[in-house]
């Protein structure tokens, strides 16, 4: 576990874009909205968050074959 990337400025962007992302989820639920647009904010979490664990656990270094900086 990289314990230095959560306080580095990559850390703090993806952090807050993940609450940004759980947040819009949020209002999208209690809003009653469409379900298409819950949906999207859904896998926009998820994604974001799979992307902060990728980085947290270094995993990035270690699969080599996929150019991490278009990711």
């Amino acid at each position: 576990v990289d314990r230095a990337y959560p306080r580095s400025a990559r850390g703090v962007l993806k952090i807050s874009r993940t609450l940004v992302a759980l947040a819009t989820l949020l209002c999208f639920v209690a809003s009653k909205a469409h379900e298409a647009y819950a949906a999207l904010a859904g896998m926009e979490t998820v994604i974001t968050v799979l992307f902060l664990l990728l980085y947290l656990l270094r995993l990035d270094a270690k699969m080599r074959c996929l150019f991490w900086p278009l990711a």
